[in-house]
């Protein structure tokens, strides 16, 4: 949330989790908090390395509960998830993003499976 108000420092702003308006000829980074470079979308939404968005075939069942069913990779191989562990509203502490992560059995593997806000599906990579 930008605010512009000239009597609070910009220090200030970012202690109660505000962001301060950028001055005349200020850049905005190009790089991630690791320091690697990122590359902006036409929408200015960031790629993010960790995060693979992924097509999921989704049932919503009887009760109204919305259970995924198979996965297709970034490549176009397809997964189907064998079962459904447990379902949780989490944060992506690897890859950054809120909503459920669905813990899911895929071929034997554990795999977290998240569904954001946005109404996209993602899975972080290993």
């Amino acid at each position: 949330m930008p605010h512009t108000d000239t009597n609070i420092s910009r220090d200030a702003l970012r202690s109660y989790g505000m962001q301060p308006t950028r001055r005349a000829g200020e850049e905005r980074p190009q790089q991630s908090r690791d320091g690697r470079p990122i590359r902006i979308y036409a929408d200015g939404e960031e790629i993010n390395p960790a995060k693979v968005y992924v097509d999921v075939l989704a049932e919503f069942t009887r009760e109204g509960f919305l259970r995924p069913c198979r996965i297709t990779w970034e490549d176009g191989r397809k997964y189907m998830i064998d079962r459904v562990k447990r379902c949780e509203r989490r944060a992506s502490r690897k890859a950054g993003g809120m909503g459920l992560m669905y813990t899911c059995m895929v071929a034997g593997q554990e795999v977290n499976l998240f569904y954001e806000e946005n109404q996209r599906w993602f899975v972080t990579r290993k």
